[in-house]
């Protein structure tokens, strides 16, 4: 059923262009952008949930420990 509507719309062959050529470009994009990270950064964001250091707190936040539960 689908497919027949699909058929009598006309120009929907376009859309599949479109959407590949969108998601090849979108595809290449993220390839490119992960394949140009600095190892630095990828150590630092690795071990970020790990640091337990009061310097990698943000102010304001509190630990478990600190929120007092009613």
């Amino acid at each position: 059923m689908l497919e027949n509507i699909m058929h009598k719309m006309g120009g929907t062959s376009l859309f599949g262009i479109i959407s590949i050529c969108i998601f090849f470009a979108f595809f290449t994009g993220m390839l490119i952008w992960a394949a140009r990270l600095k190892k630095s950064y990828l150590k630092s964001m690795c071990e970020l949930p790990l640091d337990k250091s009061e310097s990698a707190r943000q102010p304001g936040s509190r630990t478990n420990q600190e929120i007092d539960y009613e």
